[in-house]
């Protein structure tokens, strides 16, 4: 690729930023490009990785709020540099309105082309490489840093010493997708990174915890000791947990059990860091331990208690905190969900030097930076550490142990980061005003994206009436009204029946709003409390079938969803949507009589459903049974004149009963 074009806004004889001389491109995506460059400053002109960011706004408010944002998830990167398996971040600055990180260059190659070859690895291995990430993401577990998108990809065996370097910290989403308007109302702050397969349900939502990284280190090792991609491991349909076991019957049931922990699907079960995780994998029996290294821990020791201004996350947190109130405040928000759906084929933005010749790589990758310093998820777990960026020492996992039992009060946490964040908005957010004044409604779940105020305030309301008032906004198809009612239902914690019910009333309403994946995540969520639930069932079918996910065979999903539908339908013999939704992936799957006599059954319980009976006139078609089809058809035009499909599907019926 010509670099010329890749800096149409920067002279490409210049070096970027007066020091960086680009030699070739590693990576490229929507968000930002991966360079080889030569430092100019330094003798010998050595090598390192530059990684552009590029904001996808011009607007001026917008840009400074991202040039905030990059120079804060800056200072994050250059604490966690300290561990030995991190790259190093040498410099961060901007150019020309684009911003830049500049990298230790990490030579090796990545854990893909190890782990992707389809054969399993045996226990000793893969205990050695859940070892190795593990006492890497302690450590950036241990500076409050999720990383969100651990992948194999993104992890780097490293050639000098065979050590894993993980990869892919700081803000190329987070900076480059930073498209604030204040003075319209508008945020689009929530963002969902991370890379199917390996990342858990409520981080998909846009709520990742410490422990969605020890789920997807798990994934990984799964994928590692069954050869099989972590997106094609089943799960089972009521309990939503991973199903591996018959997989993978050489490994044991100590290790299976630690497996089984971290990859649980309620985030509540699993260990609540990698720290845990990484005690859990030491406590294995001697047999599976005797060829492992002692875990080498890059932590500070504070030699005193931490005060409570040590405990707080440094500046990112304000940004998080800050987001909550803009969402809260303006009542729009814009959802911007980004995960890439193979770990394969869509690399990280590189930082390490790959066999290929970069020429070879630009076109296969797209990169994903995805660090969160958290601050909100304290409760989960709140390790004492100090912020200082000094060498760290080491410590051993005796007296991580000890360490974890010494907490702050959540209470006096809260109320220490709320004055910081008071005291920052004036600084992030100048011309924001009177936002101290304001009456903070209950903030609503990343899943929700409300556009319009329902008519009754339902804060005021018990969980029944807004149960109520929920189903009445999505049975009159105001699917986002409803999304805000069903929310703050959930959030008022009713019985497990009702919170059943407003977890199955998001997920159709977001089946409705073509949001089938967040859609899928409310659905399990309403089977985990009720795992014989008909509508959840049938729904969770739409969301399976909705969902765009790359499979090699298309029918894949149409068939899982028909299980769906099927055991709706056992349940609950007069649930006619999913009769009418069975039938049509019977037809789907070229079953054209068992799908009219589902749609029989739909259409005896809802005569009004025209999807019902076009399919049904398809159907009889396939069969043979034209005059019976033209029949259905005719039905199905009553229903909705206009339906080109169905229009056209007609005439060649008719076309063909001439003949």
């Amino acid at each position: 690729m010509n670099l010329l074009r890749l800096f149409q806004q920067t002279n490409p004889d210049k070096p970027l930023g007066g020091r960086y001389k680009v030699i070739s491109q590693l990576a490229a995506g929507g968000f930002g490009q991966t360079f080889l460059a030569q430092d100019l400053h330094l003798p010998g002109h050595p090598k390192c990785v530059v990684k552009q960011l590029k904001p996808q706004t011009n607007d001026p408010n917008s840009l400074a709020m991202a040039r905030r944002l990059f120079d804060t998830e800056a200072q994050a990167l250059y604490q966690l540099g300290d561990h030995d398996q991190i790259p190093r971040l040498l410099a961060h600055f901007e150019d020309n309105e684009q911003f830049y990180l500049a990298q230790e260059l990490i030579e090796g190659e990545p854990l893909t082309q190890e782990i992707a070859g389809g054969q399993p690895w045996t226990e000793v291995q893969a205990i050695a490489l859940m070892q190795d990430i593990l006492q890497v993401l302690a450590f950036v577990h241990h500076k409050q840093v999720i990383h969100r998108d651990i992948k194999p990809p993104n992890l780097i065996r490293r050639r000098s010493d065979g050590k894993i370097v993980l990869i892919d910290f700081g803000a190329v989403k987070q900076v480059s997708t930073q498209v604030v308007n204040l003075d319209a109302g508008q945020t689009n702050l929530t963002i969902s990174i991370g890379t199917k397969g390996y990342m858990p349900n409520e981080q998909l939502a846009g709520t990742p915890r410490f422990s969605s990284d020890v789920y997807a280190v798990g994934m990984l090792v799964l994928q590692a000791l069954t050869g099989i991609h972590p997106k094609r491991l089943g799960e089972d349909p009521k309990t939503g947990e991973i199903t591996w076991h018959a997989r993978a019957p050489h490994v044991s049931p100590e290790l299976a059990a630690l497996i089984d922990k971290m990859v649980c699907y309620d985030f509540r079960d699993r260990y609540p860091t990698a720290i845990e995780a990484l005690l859990a994998l030491r406590s294995l029996p001697a047999a599976l331990l005797e060829s492992l290294p002692e875990p080498d821990l890059y932590f500070e020791e504070p030699e005193t208690e931490a005060t409570p201004s040590q405990v707080l996350p440094s500046s990112p947190t304000i940004l998080e905190s800050t987001v909550s109130e803009i969402e809260t405040e303006y009542s729009v928000r814009v959802e911007l969900t980004d995960y890439t759906e193979s770990g394969i084929n869509r690399p990280s933005t590189q930082i390490w030097v790959p066999t290929e010749a970069p020429e070879q790589i630009v076109n296969s990758t797209n990169g994903t930076n995805s660090t969160e310093p958290l601050s909100e998820h304290l409760t989960e777990h709140e390790p004492t550490y100090t912020t200082g960026i000094s060498a760290p020492g080491r410590i051993t996992l005796e007296l991580i142990g000890r360490r974890l039992v010494r907490s702050w009060s959540v209470v006096a946490i809260l109320a220490i980061a709320g004055t910081t964040v008071l005291m920052a908005l004036p600084h992030l957010f100048p011309h924001l005003t009177n936002y101290t004044n304001s009456t903070r409604p209950v903030p609503i779940p990343s899943g929700s994206t409300p556009t319009a105020t329902p008519t009754i305030s339902p804060q005021k309301l018990p969980p029944e009436e807004l149960l109520s008032q929920g189903d009445r906004l999505r049975e009159a198809g105001k699917y986002q009204e409803a999304l805000s009612f069903y929310d703050q239902a959930i959030a008022l914690k009713p019985n497990n029946q009702k919170l059943a019910k407003a977890y199955w009333g998001r997920c159709y309403s977001l089946n409705e709003l073509q949001k089938p994946t967040e859609a899928k995540v409310s659905c399990n969520d309403a089977l985990a409390l009720k795992p014989d639930y008909p509508e959840a069932l049938w729904s969770k079918g739409k969301a399976i079938e909705q969902e765009k996910l790359e499979r090699e065979d298309p029918e894949e999903p149409i068939r899982d969803a028909l299980e769906y539908y099927q055991k709706a339908t056992k349940l609950k013999p007069d649930l006619a949507d999913a009769w009418v939704d069975r039938g049509v992936a019977l037809q789907k799957l070229g079953r054209p009589w068992e799908a009219n006599d589902a749609l029989d059954k739909g259409i005896k319980l809802k005569r009004d459903s025209a999807l019902a009976w076009s399919t049904k006139g398809e159907a009889l078609a396939n069969l043979g049974l034209l005059k019976e089809a033209i029949d259905a058809l005719d039905k199905a035009l009553q229903l909705q004149p206009n339906d080109l499909k169905v229009i056209e599907l007609r005439q060649r019926v008719q076309e063909e009963l001439k003949r």
